[in-house]
């Protein structure tokens, strides 16, 4: 059997066969290659993005983008030893790769660009290492920013817009309304809770 690299063909052979449920032996035997060719070549360049789901397109994409550094030759094998130990050390922090490479040239003379330091990143995943985990963020979930509206909202509130026609008609005692008062920039302990009586319009003010 020649030696030869899948090619985007294939790659999308291998995507559709996959998508119509055939098995890694049958597609194999189909594209002359074994079946452990086909299988590293799924689990490698399946993006976790994709949630397991095999795209030829962006595998043909990356593919070519390896071989291309391939043959220009790795920045990041050029990293020194002491630079390496210096960015695993910093990683442990969920220490960013642009404050890395900052911290690399100011602190110790040492000069690896940011784009490096991701592509020694990405190589070390490559190989089944965990480096990417320390990046700030890395599989942490999106958490939704609260607005300070929704912050002083009530529990079960009743709008205004719901309350009873005679309220505003101002005819009959008994109807108030409410208002909360926090303090500045919502930091003081200071709550007040202001009642308003519509009909006789007596105001009462409860702190807490």
């Amino acid at each position: 059997m020649i030696y030869r690299h899948l090619n985007e063909k294939d790659r999308f052979y291998i995507e559709q066969r996959l998508s119509e449920g055939d098995s890694l032996r049958s597609i194999a035997r189909a594209l002359g290659f074994s079946p452990s060719t086909i299988s590293r070549e799924i689990k490698r360049h399946t993006p976790i993005d994709f949630k397991g789901l095999y795209c030829h397109r962006l595998t043909s994409r990356c593919a070519q983008e390896k071989r291309a550094k391939a043959k220009q030759g790795q920045a990041f094998q050029q990293i020194s030893e002491e630079a390496k130990m210096l960015i695993h050390q910093r990683l442990k922090t969920h220490t960013s790769p642009d404050v890395i490479s900052q911290e690399l040239i100011r602190e110790h003379n040492i000069q690896v660009s940011e784009s490096t330091i991701y592509r020694y990143i990405y190589d070390d995943r490559e190989q089944g290492g965990e480096l990417y985990k320390n990046l700030p963020h890395s599989g942490k979930p999106y958490k939704k920013k609260v607005s300070r509206g929704d912050q002083t909202k009530i529990p079960n509130r009743v709008g205004i817009e719901q309350r009873p026609a005679i309220a505003d008609e101002k005819t009959e005692f008994g109807h108030f309304e409410i208002d909360t008062v926090v303090g500045r920039d919502h930091q003081s302990g200071t709550v007040a809770k202001n009642y308003s009586e519509l009909q006789k319009g007596y105001f009462l003010v409860l702190s807490a």
